[in-house]
């Protein structure tokens, strides 16, 4: 991904919910992952999406503490339990229906119908004058 030129971003170390965290636990999950990023791919994080979007101002705070901008999405379904799609073509139409200027999209990978259906989205998404941009670096 970093190859391609995609922005990686920060999800934490293990994905638990940030606000149930201390303030040194938020740190140690950002920093952990953040030297696996540095370490393997001599790659810098510069964004930080919450695992499950749960967040306080304190998780907030350490973010950008931390050099993160904190990002959300504005799009998202149910994607993230393998074996439960809803199907190639559902998922298209939900995605497609859901387009509109300055969209940040949640789609999880190991929803097969996401990688189905995600070339007919981006095609979808072009044919309608959208364009895709790189968020940070």
């Amino acid at each position: 991904m970093i190859e391609e030129g995609h922005a990686v971003g920060n999800h934490s170390e293990n994905h638990h919910s940030f606000p149930e965290l201390s303030l040194e636990r938020q740190r140690e999950e950002l920093g952990l992952l953040a030297d696996r990023l540095a370490d393997r791919f001599s790659y810098t994080c510069t964004l930080f999406r919450p695992p499950c979007g749960e967040f306080s101002e304190q998780t907030l705070a350490c973010a950008q503490a931390m050099g993160y901008k904190t990002l959300f999405w504005s799009y998202a379904y149910k994607d993230w339990e393998e074996g439960k799609g809803i199907g190639a073509e559902a998922a298209l139409e939900k995605a497609v229906g859901a387009l509109h200027d300055g969209a940040i999209y949640l789609l999880h990978a190991v929803s097969a119908d996401n990688a189905a259906m995600l070339g007919d989205f981006i095609d979808a998404a072009h044919r309608d004058g959208y364009t895709f941009s790189v968020i940070g670096s």
